[in-house]
């Protein structure tokens, strides 16, 4: 008995059932995440037909509403994407098929699975894009309210890990904040990749019927469809690593400042403590508390970093049009948004429980090697050449 659904490009020959295992891998799995876009995707699809005048009125809103209750089903956890499916299409079209009869077979007119899966993609990535975008504004918000809260305190600014120039909390949170905003622009700018709509552009050279591109692509939100046709498989994978590079600058900038707090809550430096229910203990020493967030935090920023290289490595080299090399381009993406929008939310709340220490603040940027560089150019900003006033500077520190 074969494991796998009857695949819709079947023909009634043979199909060997550990290459569709393998073929297949676990894009079911990955799929599950893609249902509802999917769902819109084809009533949008359904909508442009009926408005092309190639599907009766009739059958395309028996299409609809038959779409519109396996949406619900499947908000309702009646089913989902299975391993027997090859993929969501599969998966969506089988059960229209089973609900409504013949008339879910007439769905895919005018569409080829290529130009399904890239708007599918693309509505997740602009749902995707909105929610860490919001998730970001969340932490930019925690920092003004760090400035806020404790910006006049003191810290010594440093290079190379040493002590260098008197600075405050404000700059160095402001700091962050500004990366962090920066982040954010990129973000938004990344958008660009997916504002446009790949339907109709078919297996990759379009369709030879009289389909509306633009009616479509309006129905679904974007600004107009993608054009020439052969565009979309050839920028196949673009949107996708632009997202993820937006991901990649934000999970540097996380990096920063969980690698700040790490050294700053030390022992050694004493000028934050964390808060306790944000920490762990340890399993001998009872004296403990570690700071494995902030660890993880940086871990899993190193972690965003790796998924875009997997993710470009599936773009490597390939020639224009379609390959199902694409198929792998999913599993990254889809870990390094989980990863990096998780990251920004426990962010966001283990800030506000910090406690800057003020005592240790304030004895660390009374060092008075801190005032060298404002001595030397105080020296210099009276007629004394700088370097004479640098080299004397150096003398006395």
């Amino acid at each position: 008995m074969s494991k796998h659904h009857k695949p819709i490009w079947d023909r009634g020959q043979s199909i060997d059932e550990e290459m569709m295992s393998y073929t297949i891998g676990d894009d079911w799995l990955q799929d599950q995440r893609l249902v509802e876009v999917d769902i819109r995707g084809s009533m949008a699809h359904v909508s442009g037909l009926i408005h092309a005048e190639l599907l009766p009125h009739e059958c395309g809103a028996n299409i609809q509403k038959g779409l519109a209750e396996l949406l619900e089903s499947w908000k309702r956890g009646e089913w989902n994407v299975e391993s027997a499916d090859e993929d969501v299409h599969s998966a969506v079209e089988r059960r229209l098929i089973d609900l409504i009869g013949e008339d879910g077979g007439r769905m895919h007119l005018g569409r080829s699975r290529n130009d399904q899966v890239a708007v599918d993609m693309r509505l997740w990535l602009r749902r995707a894009a909105d929610e860490t975008g919001q998730a970001l504004i969340g932490l930019q918000n925690a920092c003004a309210n760090m400035a806020d809260k404790d910006g006049e305190l003191p810290i010594p600014g440093y290079t190379h890990l040493r002590r260098a120039m008197p600075s405050t909390i404000l700059d160095w949170i402001g700091a962050h904040e500004a990366a962090f905003a920066a982040d954010l622009a990129d973000l938004e700018h990344a958008g660009r990749r997916w504002s446009l709509c790949p339907l109709g552009s078919g297996s990759g050279y379009g369709i030879p019927l009289a389909l509306d591109r633009k009616f479509v692509a309006e129905e679904l939100g974007f600004q107009g469809p993608e054009n020439p046709v052969t565009a979309v498989q050839h920028s196949r994978g673009r949107a996708e690593l632009a997202y993820v590079t937006a991901l990649e600058a934000i999970a540097v900038d996380i990096g920063k400042l969980a690698a700040d707090l790490w050294l700053y809550s030390t022992s050694e430096f004493a000028f934050v403590k964390l808060p306790i229910p944000f920490t762990t203990g340890s399993s001998l020493m009872p004296q403990k508390r570690n700071p494995d967030l902030i660890e993880l935090l940086r871990a899993n920023a190193r972690q965003v970093v790796a998924e875009r290289t997997a993710l470009l490595a599936v773009l490597q080299d390939l020639p224009s049009g379609y390959h199902r090399d694409f198929q792998l381009i999913k599993p990254p993406l889809f870990r390094a948004h989980d990863r990096l929008l998780a990251s920004l939310k426990i962010l966001t709340r283990f800030l506000p429980g910090l406690e800057f220490q003020t005592e240790a603040l304030t004895e660390a940027a009374n060092d008075p090697d801190l005032q060298a560089t404002a001595k030397a150019l105080t020296a210099a900003a009276k007629g004394q050449s700088f370097r004479s006033a640098y080299r004397e500077t150096s003398i006395q520190s």
